[in-house]
């Protein structure tokens, strides 16, 4: 509807519809402003099935931190069932899906421990952080031990997913545990002794992005005030190499919005 507020979910040109008794999910291989063009631009197309309305006092640009990474965070939350009263632990807490995990689990009822760098740690407490362990300690099962009794889930996304963090990250997880993670930045081939696996019963969850289900939480949850809008920062569109360069510093906390009708 003309002058409505709009939000698109992602845009597919290529992708493999899966449906269950539960949810309908599109599987896409195209995303708006990576494989497919239209990420910096003043006008865009999608189709109307991606399109959602919204209802928030939030400003767009405000609005326009959460779709990626917080559909993301949500999918992998659903994913591994988190549910209120569970442990999860969140690695990569001071990145845009670790950070929108950290709030995500929060306002299910989950205690967060979130694992990030030390100038990070007083960002993750207010976002509901329960407590938080430096990424670089050299004992990262130690630490989780000492700030959990049990650990229900872990989160593994953005700065130490994968890599040599996996080892110590099954370790901490309790008996019938699990585990999901959606990317392998600090490496997609990792080592782990599988009879932790199979002897506590541990699950290992696969997850990315998100179905239009998923979306539909992330928004009520929006509407509802639940969330806190990370914007750390506005950009006009002719001032995008500015934008680009301070995203590639990493000195700052949340999203950067860049503004395509300035």
């Amino acid at each position: 509807m003309p002058g409505s507020r709009r939000t698109a979910w992602a845009s597919a040109s290529s992708s493999t519809r899966c449906s269950t008794a539960a949810t309908s999910a599109l599987v896409t291989t195209d995303y708006l402003g990576s494989e497919r063009d239209g990420g910096f631009a003043e006008l865009v197309t999608v189709p109307a099935g991606n399109v959602h309305p919204v209802d928030s006092a939030l400003s767009d640009a405000e609005l326009a931190t959460f779709p990626t990474a917080y559909t993301t965070a949500m999918r992998m939350l659903n994913r591994a069932g988190v549910a209120a009263g569970e442990t999860v632990v969140v690695t990569g807490a001071s990145g845009g899906v670790g950070s929108a995990l950290i709030q995500l689990a929060t306002v299910r009822g989950a205690r967060v421990v979130a694992v990030a760098g030390a100038a990070k740690h007083e960002q993750a407490r207010r976002l509901g952080a329960a407590a938080v362990i430096d990424r670089d300690t050299p004992d990262l099962a130690g630490e989780i031990a000492a700030a959990a009794d049990e650990v229900d889930v872990v989160a593994d996304v953005a700065d130490v997913v994968a890599g040599p963090a996996f080892s110590p990250l099954i370790g901490a997880l309790r008996p019938l545990g699990r585990y999901v993670v959606a990317g392998a930045i600090a490496g997609p081939l990792v080592q782990a002794d599988l009879r932790t696996v199979y002897l506590r019963q541990l699950q290992l969850i696969g997850s990315s992005f998100g179905t239009h289900d998923d979306f539909a939480q992330l928004l009520a949850h929006i509407s509802n005030g639940e969330l806190e809008p990370l914007l750390a920062g506005t950009y006009p569109l002719r001032e995008l190499r500015a934008a680009q360069e301070r995203f590639t510093s990493k000195s700052f906390f949340g999203k950067l919005a860049v503004l395509p009708g300035e």
